[in-house]
């Protein structure tokens, strides 16, 4: 058993952190404004339980959240549940619940979800997830207004200079397939392929037999990273296998009107990218900004998850994390700051009651204590004070004499 004498009773696990005011104010100020434009989009919110069975909260995502997730016995039940590491599963299954045949559905969700393990060296164990997912729409016209909602939810929060990655999963999967490989043998070399260990795919297509016109495909497709004339080679040099041919016709339709959208986005493709191949069915796309390593929004299309919950429905989303952004978000607008002395006079209640109507914030000295002179009001950070005329209680701001 672990000793913990030598922990303070303050300190909290690796990977948890107190939000302080100021820090919570900025993120439930972009979270709401964050939600609202999304509901102009369309977007409803849903706000899905932390807690639910394992089962589902890993439908569609293999090892991917497995290894994330916090895993609990429901004494109730004596069943394994698990707290969500991510609420794209809880969406396909509010939506393979609750829609009707055929409609198209839209939702979105803010909140904490739990990791088992940070994403990177020193991160947060409990992100705050913003999202938005799009059901029922199987075309790129789906993977574009997701992917126009997520580049404007980042301009939003004032991130310069982004970079948008996109790829597409048939692409590999389609080399994959034609390789004729049982199931196994297929996800071991796609395995290869998400490391980007071009040695090991080439060493693997050897020892397994696979003909010479297969390892030019695979070794053209390790090079088919970069700008719009991507697509362009990819065609020429892959564009015999049918299913390539249709993945790089909806990223030619993506890439084309996010041009016109936003002029002064840059875009790049990796046409081997393939994370979360057991998980994606189409279009992935990563958002970047400058200096920045790690992806701040990520997104693609998912389009079999809904089946373990009865209903194969077309999906495509995206979702960030708001606490890396916390030092990029734009300063709410501030209310005035309004000191009240101590008292229980109605009339002095009155006053108070009135400045809270309009928005103004109201703190009450409670302590019975002497009137703080102006310059300590100042540094405390209030703007006016109520102090009592002969016409009752009035608002006197500290800079007015």
């Amino acid at each position: 058993m672990m000793r913990t004498e030598n922990h303070p009773t303050w300190l909290l696990p690796s990977g948890f952190e107190d939000i302080l005011p100021a820090r919570t104010e900025a993120l439930e100020h972009c979270r709401r404004n964050l939600l609202d434009r999304y509901a102009l989009w369309g977007y409803r919110q849903v706000t899905p339980p932390l807690v639910e069975h394992l089962e589902s909260l890993l439908t569609g995502s293999g090892a991917d959240l497995d290894l994330q997730t916090w895993k609990l016995l429901d004494q109730d039940s004596g069943r394994l549940v698990g707290l969500r590491s991510d609420m794209t599963p809880q969406m396909a299954r509010i939506d393979a619940q609750t829609s009707a045949s055929g409609e198209i559905r839209r939702l979105a969700y803010a909140g904490t979800v739990l990791r088992a393990r940070p994403d990177l060296l020193g991160g947060s164990r409990a992100p705050f997830q913003v999202g938005a997912e799009l059901f029922g729409v199987a075309g790129p016209e789906g993977d574009l207004e997701v992917l126009s909602l997520m580049v404007e939810s980042l301009r939003h929060c004032k991130v310069p200079n982004l970079l948008l990655d996109i790829g597409h999963v048939s692409i590999p999967q389609a080399l994959a397939d034609a390789a004729g490989l049982a199931t196994t043998q297929r996800n071991d070399l796609l395995r290869h392929v998400e490391r980007k260990a071009w040695p090991d795919v080439r060493h693997w297509l050897q020892i397994h037999g696979a003909g010479q016109s297969l390892c030019t495909d695979f070794d053209a497709l390790s090079r088919l990273q970069g700008d719009h004339d991507v697509l362009s080679r990819a065609r020429q040099q892959l564009g015999h296998h049918p299913a390539i041919g249709k993945a790089l016709d909806d990223l030619h339709f993506v890439w084309e009107a996010l041009r016109l959208r936003y002029p002064d986005l840059d875009i790049q493709c990796d046409l081997s990218e393939i994370r979360g191949h057991l998980y994606h069915t189409g279009l992935l796309f990563s958002l970047f900004g400058p200096q920045r390593g790690e992806a701040l929004a990520r997104g693609g299309r998912y389009d079999d998850i809904g089946a373990a919950f009865g209903r194969r429905r077309p999906a495509t989303g995206f979702s960030l994390d708001l606490k890396p952004l916390l030092r990029d978000l734009p300063e709410s607008r501030r209310s005035q700051h309004i000191w009240a002395p101590a008292g229980s006079d109605q009339a002095l209640w009155k006053a108070i009651a009135e400045q809270r109507q309009q928005g103004h914030v109201v703190a009450q000295d409670l302590l019975m204590g002497e009137l703080p002179d102006e310059a300590q009001l100042k540094n405390r950070g209030f703007d006016a004070l109520l102090e009592h005329s002969s016409a009752g209680w009035v608002l006197r701001f500290l800079d007015a004499r």
